[in-house]
């Protein structure tokens, strides 16, 4: 029997926030991630303010760490102190700010820049170097040994002053040489062990699988380190990237908001969180009421639109044109089931956003003009309703957008 109470006893579903698909909890799918913890480490106010035309103020830097902060990211990427005293002064207030997420610094493997992270008063840091071997001789005149000698040295000095350190190997997925970067790694994680290995498809060039690939070679080459994922969305697969890296094993996925980032960006935070909450049951720690709440905020500081369809934090995703859609919604709400799980695969408020309607459009049908005169407190015969849905149809694609309810009541004025 095909009832509600049995639909409520699944995992794919949880009554007034989100119904999903069931195939992605079959244990081949799903991989283990259901039940995991998995860190979200945001790099919005580092790799998000490489994107183009685009600068954060001292102001912006506090404004959205603190937003970052409010949301549960596990850590925030502060920014590289060597780009500017005012990059520094904002790393250093927001240390000063005690937020609960960790605050990180970026570094190059230069120990002046494990100084000034230092002089910031960050506690955690990333190192980073290129680690594909064509940049590292033709780019960069250097040999294998001397890259691994370079990253031990930064490494370890920055943990000779207490930091926490992660490394970074920058557009590893073009390396077309594993047993290359397997040296380079157990020599660097055999010497001072790292905190965590980061992964990086810097040029959102690796399929989803591939992703999953790297973090099973580097959990068998390197089986006691912590794995962290990095990506880039050139070809619009960052996300398959990161959902794919979990089910390996990735213990933290880097991501930013609204997906900000050099060039096609990073994974987005907002859809990386619920792609992992809701499809595969990972706890990523996050509040998700609040993602659109920050998404507004990054939007207005970057002075860059959200398309209305975009995933998660687009503000027409919840509005129903569609007939049939109305008409569904119409059908469990007489059974007493609420519509988000119906009309959408999540309810609009456990992400922060307002709770969608029907509205008329050229899509709309008869129960779309049924709940509307409901709502207006007016009754029509069965030609009336039929002659009322054709004329919101032909307005709505004579305007080319959908009709105000103060336009529908001129249509049933005219009509009914």
């Amino acid at each position: 029997m095909y009832d509600i109470e049995r639909l409520k006893k699944q995992a794919h579903f949880k009554e007034g926030k989100f119904w999903g698909s069931p195939l992605n909890f079959l244990p081949e799918n799903n991989q283990g991630m259901a039940g995991r913890k998995v860190n979200i480490h945001d790099v919005t106010l580092r790799d998000g303010e490489q994107t183009s035309n685009l600068a954060f103020s001292l102001s912006d830097r506090l404004r959205i760490a603190e937003a970052l902060n409010e949301l549960g990211v596990a850590r925030i990427e502060a920014g590289m102190p060597i780009i500017s005293e005012e990059v520094r002064q904002g790393i250093r207030k927001m240390v000063d700010m005690q937020l609960d997420s960790e605050v990180v610094g970026f570094c190059r493997t230069h120990r002046l820049d494990v100084d000034l992270a230092e002089q910031c008063g960050v506690k955690t840091v990333i190192v980073e170097h290129i680690v594909n071997p064509y940049m590292i001789q033709q780019a960069y005149g250097l040999e294998k040994q001397q890259v691994i000698d370079n990253c031990i040295d930064v490494i370890s000095y920055a943990q000779e002053k207490g930091l926490k350190t992660s490394f970074m190997g920058w557009d590893m997925t073009r390396c077309d040489d594993p047993d290359f970067l397997e040296d380079v790694y157990k020599q660097i994680f055999e010497s001072c062990e790292p905190a965590s290995i980061i992964l990086v498809d810097t040029l959102g060039c690796a399929l989803p699988r591939s992703a999953g690939y790297l973090v099973k070679q580097f959990k068998e080459w390197l089986p006691t380190a912590s794995i962290e994922y990095h990506n880039h969305n050139e070809f619009g697969l960052a996300i398959g990237g990161v959902v794919e890296a979990v089910a390996a094993g990735a213990d933290t996925v880097h991501t930013s908001i609204n997906g900000l980032g050099e060039r096609t960006g990073n994974a987005a935070t907002e859809e990386v969180a619920m792609m992992l909450e809701v499809l595969a049951g990972v706890d990523t720690g996050l509040n998700l009421n609040k993602l659109m709440e920050t998404s507004i905020l990054l939007a207005n500081l970057t002075n860059q639109t959200i398309p209305r369809n975009k995933p998660i934090v687009g503000r027409g995703l919840f509005d129903m044109e569609s007939g049939i859609g109305v008409d569904i919604m119409r059908k469990f709400n007489a059974i007493g089931f609420t519509v988000p799980e119906v009309t959408a695969p999540y309810a609009a408020k456990m992400v922060g956003q307002s709770e969608g309607t029907p509205v008329l459009g050229k899509n709309s049908g008869r129960s779309t003009i049924c709940y509307f005169l409901e709502k207006l407190g007016l009754s029509a015969n069965d030609d009336q309703i039929a002659e009322l849905t054709e004329r919101v149809k032909e307005e709505g694609r004579i305007q080319r957008r959908l009709l105000s309810e103060s336009q529908f009541r001129g249509l049933c004025e005219k009509i009914l």
